[in-house]
C-alpha cells in the first residue's frame, strides 16, 4: 500500500513542478487511489476473517466442550466473545467508511476524507484495541477458577503460559499492522499539507 501512496505523491510533486493543475492527472490519481483502497479493503477483510474464525472457535468451545457453570466464568466468556464481536463490528464500519471516500472528487477533498478515515483507524488502534485486549485477557483469566476444578495444576500452568505466549505473538502482530497503517496516515497528512500549500 505504501508503494501506491508514494506513486500518488510522486505524481503530485511532478504535476506541481511542471505547472500542471494541482490535482495532476486526475484519472491516474484516481486509479492509484482506488488501488490503494482495494489493498486496504483486503487488509480489513483479512482481519474480519481471522476474528470470525476465532469467534466461531470460541463459541464452539464454550458451547460443546466447556460448559461453564460459575457466574464468574459466564462473565469471562461474555468479555472474550463480546470483545471479538465489537472488533468485528468496528472492522465492518471501517469498510463502510472507506467506501464513502469519493476517489473521483478533487484531490484535496479526497485527501480530507482519507485523513479522516485514518484518524478514525488511529483511535481504533489506540485506546479501543488496548481496551478490548485487556477485557479479553481479564475474561480469559476469569475462566481459570472453573478450569482448575477439572485440570491439574501443571495443566493450568501450561494453559496460562500458552496464553501469555499467544498474547505476546498477537500483540507483536497487531503492532506491526498498526505501524503500517499509521505510516500511511502520516504520509496522507504530509500529502494534504502539500496540496493545501499549492492551492
Amino acid at each position: 500500500m505504501n508503494d501506491e501512496l508514494d506513486d500518488i505523491k510522486n505524481t503530485w510533486h511532478a504535476a506541481k513542478s511542471s505547472n500542471v493543475p494541482p490535482n495532476g492527472d486526475p484519472g491516474q490519481l484516481i486509479m492509484k487511489a482506488e488501488k490503494k483502497r482495494k489493498g486496504s479493503l483486503r487488509q480489513h477483510m483479512g482481519t474480519i476473517a481471522v476474528l470470525c474464525i476465532t469467534l466461531i472457535g470460541l463459541a464452539w468451545f464454550f458451547l460443546y466442550v466447556a460448559r461453564f457453570q460459575q457466574l464468574v466464568s459466564h462473565i469471562g466468556v461474555g468479555l472474550m466473545v463480546g470483545g471479538l464481536v465489537v472488533r468485528i463490528v468496528i472492522e465492518l464500519y471501517s469498510i463502510y467508511l472507506s467506501g464513502k471516500i469519493d476517489m473521483s472528487a478533487a484531490a484535496l477533498n479526497t485527501t480530507h476524507s482519507a485523513v479522516a478515515f485514518y484518524k478514525f483507524r488511529k483511535k481504533i488502534h489506540g485506546p479501543v484495541t488496548v481496551t478490548i485486549l485487556i477485557l479479553y485477557t481479564i475474561g480469559f483469566y476469569m475462566l481459570t477458577p472453573e478450569f482448575s476444578l477439572y485440570f491439574s495444576t501443571l495443566f493450568m500452568i501450561l494453559i496460562d503460559a500458552s496464553y501469555v505466549l499467544g498474547a505476546l505473538i498477537f500483540t507483536w502482530s497487531i503492532r506491526t499492522s498498526i505501524r503500517k497503517e499509521m505510516g500511511i496516515l502520516d504520509d496522507l497528512l504530509k500529502l494534504q499539507q502539500d496540496i493545501s500549500r499549492a492551492d
